[in-house]
């Protein structure tokens, strides 16, 4: 998850708090000593109580596919040389799942399922891996559709389906990914860029996608929608 850093005319920096709230890392502003949660970017202690960080879209994919899709891209480096990880052992343990037990949660899928979730508003939905692998994925969240995709670059990515008011449907012509809407155009839904047609180099609207532990989302989300 990314977020924007920026608050009321605020540029926080955050660090690691040493607290976790329902299994999930707290993060700490230096400014004000706030409490904000990873998983959902909200303030929940502290001088910014309630407060909401903005989130941005973002994606997991390789270096050479993103840097030949962004060569202007900066990148963040750390000062030190990185040879390994301090949690490799955590996600080799698929029963390590934070310190707080809640047996429910794993009741659809094993807790340490990767999944990738979405909210809009109070709606949230948790995609599976398999189920990315079938082709697009499609959600309606509080009456918003959304569709999930995995683009050739491994990514994956959420759009609202929508222009104009119009839904847009899955393309007749079998072509993977793409669907399209009542002026012939066709949208890639791995990128949420019109191809072809009137609308073409048009964008859907992104919607923030979380890689995360079944066990974490299903933790800040009980009711979320689950495609499997």
């Amino acid at each position: 998850m990314v977020y924007a850093r920026t608050l009321g005319g605020t540029t926080f920096t955050f660090q690691v708090s040493g607290k976790l709230w329902r299994n999930s890392l707290i993060m700490q502003d230096r400014e004000t000593g706030t409490w904000w949660s990873q998983v959902t970017g909200r303030a929940i202690y502290g001088k910014n109580r309630g407060a909401q960080l903005q989130k941005i879209g973002s994606v997991e994919t390789s270096w050479e596919q993103w840097i030949s899709a962004h060569p202007e891209t900066s990148v963040l480096t750390k000062t030190e040389e990185v040879t390994a990880s301090h949690y490799e052992m955590y996600f080799d343990d698929p029963e390590r799942m934070g310190l707080f037990r809640a047996q429910w949660l794993t009741e659809k899928m094993p807790g340490k399922t990767l999944v990738y979730g979405a909210t809009v508003g109070p709606h949230a939905v948790a995609v599976t891996e398999g189920a990315l692998g079938r082709g697009i994925v499609r959600a309606d969240l509080g009456g918003v559709p959304v569709v999930v995709a995995q683009g050739a670059d491994g990514g994956v990515r959420a759009f609202v389906a929508r222009v104009d008011d119009e839904s847009l449907q899955p393309a007749p012509d079998g072509r993977g990914t793409t669907m399209i809407d009542s002026t012939g155009s066709l949208w890639d839904a791995a990128t949420g860029k019109c191809i072809e047609g009137p609308r073409r180099d048009a964008t859907l609207e992104v919607v923030a996608v979380t890689s995360v532990y079944w066990f974490a989302w299903s933790g800040f989300y009980p009711n979320t929608l689950v495609i499997d």
